[in-house]
């Protein structure tokens, strides 16, 4: 990753000479605008060398020139200490650095405004936030001070909105950033390895979402990107290859410091020995874990917390001072102006309510940062949890599709082999015969079974996949109706004895909703059958009633069929227009469910229907695709013997 230059800071190349003299002549310098620019030089220096003194010289530059009141000199030294900490991951502490350069800069340099969106483009690719990177850096490609630039001074700009359309798979507009750096190296490439480098990058980022394979390694190469190079290798199913540059950028990442290195690679080499070695393959899961809980773990969030709640508590401390100097004018003037008291006691009042205020206002922060932060870590361990989850299966699903594969086979043979024998065998002979259908038995509830288990693993990858799709206006009424049908006619095409009735309620008044039309058509098909299976079950269980019934009667001499009420299955879908949000409703007059059961149903692997029926991951996968995907809510309620309803509530 390159320093992005504007003119402001730029790695210098490491003077050995130069470092044994300063750091001997520093302590005895004056504490003045030299020795702060000395700092900065040091710092500079030790950038690609040894971040944590670049960060030492950095900070100790920036408090000399907070005291020294030189403005442009603390830019510089917050500027080299927060690409710094960007890079390794410490993403809180550079964010901080960076707000306060940026109101300095916005006084005293603007040009730096261009520099410190830099770093907070770096800050939200660490966080995976893409949307905030493109946003901060197209802050630099429009500001003001940017097209007085020379084309090497936009280079890193240019690069860097090249790299987050590539990552955002907007490859038109990447492309389009792509020439025009590329066309920067070939000009200006001797200026700085690091931003040829990442030019080549990001030509072989592209040529490999597009799998042109053997440019996206020409590019790698060029780049001496190692974990492009795994990538692609990874990709290719090249184990040797994949395995060399995934080590590579691990133990480059674990000397730089670079979370993100670390975390790429190693589940790189994760999936790679999951294949031959599954105890290694267990050890670079735990670092990729590991790696990846360090961007967001709770010591750097309280971080975080801490920072914004001390230079709150700096500005009220400042303002506190600033009350108690105006007080004691006022009680001087009181002493000589009896007649200014009410003035004095209205201001009194007006101070203390601006302290409440401010009181108040902290509250909120620090308890809006708490619950930022929960959710934060939450979505973390979720995500990581459904990667194991989709890890497990995948290693699950391979031995799976053996076992049902060979037990399907040994039933074909031991038909053939029936076949063959039969002819072979004396009249009277079944032994042979009886031991070749237990075998063959055996083989079809090995199959059952088996197929059974592929459901569940199918279910669970299902679960543990977070959509990619892109939210789009739909027409929910179509989209219900849609699903209602197929949801009836795929049971009638399995089963021909179902039958049940099922009605539409559709308000008309609903518009056009932004959701994710694929996963919502799964959340209410997923509904539709269960309320379709809840109606026929119900009507099984009266059918087998009434015949009771039937004989009960007949034996007592009451004719039968006069007492009996034959169950109508029946399904509702209606939508509502609530006005800020719409209500999807799925009713049925089935089984119901039972109260002491009604609180699992969104678990995980818990089902109400019977044994070998359900996996109990359909109505779990729902509730998240509406609740986290749509920012939804998804509610039941039953009774059991009468009926469900599930509702379904999405904001327009």
């Amino acid at each position: 990753m390159a320093l992005p230059f504007t003119g402001l800071s730029q790695p210098a190349v490491f003077n050995q000479k130069y470092v044994d003299s300063i750091t001997k002549l520093l302590p005895n310098y004056p504490n003045d605008t030299n020795k702060v620019n000395h700092l900065v030089k040091l710092a500079s220096m030790y950038v690609l060398k040894d971040p944590a003194l670049t960060i030492k010289y950095a900070d100790e530059g920036a408090d000399i020139a907070d005291k020294i009141n030189y403005p442009v000199g603390r830019i510089n030294c917050l500027g080299q200490a927060a690409f710094v900490l960007a890079v390794s991951g410490e993403w809180a502490k550079s964010t901080y650095k960076v707000n306060i350069a940026i109101q300095l800069a916005e006084k005293y340099k603007p040009v730096a405004m261009i520099y410190m969106c830099n770093i907070m483009w770096i800050n939200s690719k660490t966080r995976e936030d893409n949307l905030s990177a493109l946003d901060w850096v197209n802050k630099a490609k429009n500001n003001p001070a940017f097209k007085f630039l020379s084309e090497v001074e936009k280079w890193p700009t240019y690069m860097q909105l090249g790299e987050v359309f590539q990552s955002l798979n907007r490859l038109d507009s990447a492309k389009y950033y792509e020439k025009i750096v590329l066309d920067y190296q070939k000009k200006y490439g001797s200026y700085s390895q690091d931003l040829s480098h990442n030019s080549f990058g990001i030509a072989g980022n592209i040529a490999l979402k597009e799998k042109r394979f053997n440019d996206a390694i020409h590019n790698f190469n060029l780049a001496e990107d190692n974990l492009g190079l795994a990538n692609t290798y990874h990709i290719l199913q090249k184990f040797d290859s994949a395995i060399y540059y995934a080590e590579k950028t691990l133990q480059k990442g674990f000397q730089l410091k670079i979370p993100s290195n670390i975390q790429n690679s190693a589940k790189i080499l994760a999936d790679e020995y999951s294949k031959i070695n599954p105890s290694i393959s267990n050890k670079y899961l735990t670092i990729y874990i590991n790696s990846r809980d360090s961007l967001f773990r709770n010591e750097k969030l309280k971080s975080l917390e801490l920072i914004n709640l001390t230079e709150q508590k700096n500005k009220f401390e400042s303002e506190k001072k600033d009350t108690a100097t105006r007080n004691l004018v006022l009680v001087g003037t009181l002493l000589s102006m009896l007649v200014m008291a009410t003035i004095a006691a209205f201001l009194l009042w007006r101070n203390n309510r601006f302290k409440q205020i401010a009181n108040a206002k902290l509250e909120k922060a620090f308890n809006n940062l708490k619950s930022t932060q929960s959710q934060l870590i939450q979505s973390e361990k979720m995500a990581s949890l459904g990667e194991l989850t989709a890890g497990i299966a995948h290693e699950i699903q391979n031995p799976l599709n053996f076992v049902n594969n060979f037990s399907e086979l040994n039933v074909e043979l031991l038909e053939e082999l029936q076949t063959e024998m039969r002819p072979l065998l004396a009249e009277g002979e079944v032994g042979v015969t009886a031991l070749i259908d237990d075998i063959k038995s055996n083989s079809e509830k090995i199959n059952h079974h088996g197929q059974r288990a592929a459901s569940i693993v199918k279910g669970m990858l299902q679960h543990s996949r977070s959509s990619s799709a892109t939210k789009e206006l739909t027409d929910i009424n179509a989209l219900c109706d849609e699903y209602l049908r197929l949801a009836y006619h795929g049971l009638r095409a399995k089963d021909k004895s179902f039958n049940a009735e099922f009605k539409t309620e559709f308000d008309e008044t609903i518009p056009k909703v932004n959701i994710v039309p694929q996963d919502m058509g799964r959340v209410v098909l997923n509904l539709i059958n269960n309320a379709f299976f809840a109606v026929g079950e119900r009507g099984k269980e009266e059918a087998i009633s009434h015949k009771v019934e039937a004989i009960s009667s007949e034996e007592k001499g009451i004719p039968s069929g006069l007492q009996l009420t034959p169950h109508s299955p029946t399904v509702t879908v209606s939508t509502k227009n609530l006005g800020n949000k719409i209500e999807i409703t799925v009713s049925d007059n089935g089984t119901g469910i039972p109260n002491e059961i009604k609180e699992k149903i969104f678990q995980p692997f818990f089902t109400t229907k019977p044994t070998g029926q359900g996996t109990g991951l359909g109505l779990s996968l729902a509730y998240d695709i509406v609740t986290k995907v749509h920012g939804g809510k998804l509610t039941v309620e039953s009774e059991q013997g009468k009926g469900t309803t599930f509702k379904i509530e999405i904001p327009t």
